[in-house]
């Protein structure tokens, strides 16, 4: 079985794509008239996985999933803001500083410029924040009549390390990591659509085989019950045979027709749920008959019930993808556990500033200098009081997990008792394809014996009619056993886990 990652798939068959090509260009002349084309089992196969609309669709599902899981990681991107404000400020005061002794209003009149950026943002690393700021301002006018101009800045790192709540996994690591799962479990439907789709086609396949068997067989039945009818019809004239007789004939023959019809209607649905499995246009390929290239054979298989369900456990793609859901949740588990904590953050900085300083370029030569430096170290400690929606949710995602832990022992079982099923149906089958068979043949001989019988005279038309319809039944029992011992086989591959296997289809690098 192939790893499942970033995916497409792909079949070891040569005639695909040259099918494609050769549907495609005879498209406009199949919309006017009847055409046929000679499709083996890997032909459809090939066309099903180029043109299934139920796959593109899963195919784009699992794309849009994807690119969540990109999403989360943008958490992880930095944060750059700058900001520009001015700021005008006027105050008023007195002083009584005047040679004729009256009161002087003296006050400030201040222009304020900052000029500020910052980048930050928060890492994989225990969930530490940091942030990289510097700030420019300038402030002049006027104060107590007296002019003034000065600039300031200041340059620095300050980082926020999370101790307890969010240092384990925070919001940020928990959604990539959610969104790596969903990731996964998006791969895996997409690879159960695939397998479901195998079997479907192989189905159709199937079902059209034994569709095209049935009309062999009505044909021959009508054959049959049609020269019973006239070899009657021939002896009435002569008087050597009762009308009723003739009628008998006459009615088997009507009702063979009549099942010919329903043969038929039955292999006109086959062809389309084949054609709209492989092909998915169906205005366009509605004239177009698939002859189905291939012969439908019954060879046994050996299958160990055990062993085949220690394959599925293994294989199987919905209890692939239940484990991954359950990851899922312990995940969802934990991160609410950590949410149960109080916030206890290790907060530190270090940088460089400058005051009054002449010039915004001054100030800048202040802090290349580091003349004045400076650092921060605290730590900051939240502790929610009652904490119980926290509390709760850490509850309820216990809950959860122990309820998907159940669900997924109890799909495991059903696939167990499914891959005993399909073992037992194999193992069934194919001894009653050879029961078949033989009836067959047992009713064939009967026939031919008792029509010589009605042609020396020791027989009657009635029980010729009868073991007619025994023939034809056998036949057609026949036909239906081989196509379901195929069916089972393909049913076993599946319940197993192993569609992709049986067919050589292989899910590839993008």
């Amino acid at each position: 079985m192939s790893k499942m990652r970033n995916s497409i798939f792909s079949i070891q068959v040569g005639r695909v794509g040259g099918l494609v090509l050769a549907l495609a260009l005879a498209v406009p002349a199949m919309a006017d008239e009847k055409s046929v084309r000679e499709l083996t089992l890997n032909d459809c196969i090939g066309l099903a996985l180029e043109n299934n609309l139920d796959l593109k669709i899963e195919r784009i599902n699992r794309q849009v999933v994807q690119k969540d899981e990109a999403i989360a990681r943008g958490g992880y991107d930095p944060e750059l803001s700058i900001s520009a404000k001015r700021r005008h400020e006027t105050t008023a005061g007195e002083s009584a500083g005047t040679a004729s002794g009256a009161l002087a209003l003296l006050g400030s009149e201040t222009e304020n410029d900052a000029w500020t950026t910052a980048i930050g943002g928060r890492t994989w690393l225990g969930g530490l924040r940091y942030e990289l700021g510097a700030h420019l301002g300038d402030s002049s006018g006027t104060r107590d009549g007296n002019p003034f101009d000065t600039s300031t800045g200041s340059a620095g790192i300050t980082l926020t390390q999370p101790l307890l709540q969010g240092f384990k996994i925070d919001s940020t690591r928990y959604s990539v990591a959610v969104a790596g799962k969903q990731s996964r479990e998006a791969a895996l439907q997409l690879e159960t659509r695939l397998q479901e789709l195998l079997s479907e086609v192989e189905t159709a396949w199937y079902d059209l085989i034994q569709a095209r068997g049935s009309i062999r067989v009505q044909k021959e039945a009508v054959r049959l019950a049609t020269q019973l009818y006239e070899d009657n019809r021939r002896k009435v004239q002569i008087g050597t045979l009762s009308v009723l007789d003739e009628k008998q004939s006459e009615s088997q023959a009507a009702s063979a027709r009549a099942a010919l019809s329903v043969a038929q209607r039955a292999y006109a649905e086959a062809q389309n749920r084949l054609k709209q499995l492989v092909l998915a246009d169906h205005r366009h390929f509605r004239q177009m008959e698939i002859n189905a290239v291939g012969d439908v054979t019954a060879q046994p298989v050996m299958v160990e019930p055990e062993a085949a369900g220690f394959r599925a456990l293994e294989q199987r793609t919905d209890l692939r993808q239940a484990r991954i859901t359950l990851e899922r949740q312990g995940l969802a588990v934990a991160y609410q556990r950590n949410q149960t904590l109080p916030s206890l953050d290790l907060v530190g900085g270090y940088g460089v500033a400058a005051s009054q300083a002449d010039t915004y370029g001054d100030a800048l030569d202040q802090m290349q200098s580091a003349d004045e430096p400076y650092w921060t170290l605290g730590v900051t400690l939240t502790f929610p009081l009652g904490n119980r929606a926290a509390q709760h949710r850490h509850a309820q995602s216990l809950a959860t997990a122990e309820k998907q832990r159940l669900e997924l022992k109890k799909q495991e079982e059903i696939v167990l008792v499914e891959v005993d099923n399909a073992v037992a149906a194999v193992q069934t089958g194919f001894a009653q394809v050879q029961a078949t068979k033989d009836a067959r043949v047992y009713a064939e001989q009967a026939l031919e014996a008792e029509q010589r019988k009605l042609e020396n005279g020791r027989s009657t038309s009635f029980v010729v009619l009868q073991l007619q319809r025994d023939l034809t039944q056998a036949r057609n029992n026949e036909i239906q056993a081989l196509a379901d011992y195929n069916r089972q086989i393909s049913g076993l591959a599946l319940a197993e886990g192993a569609m992709l296997e049986r067919h050589g289809v292989s899910l590839a690098t993008e």
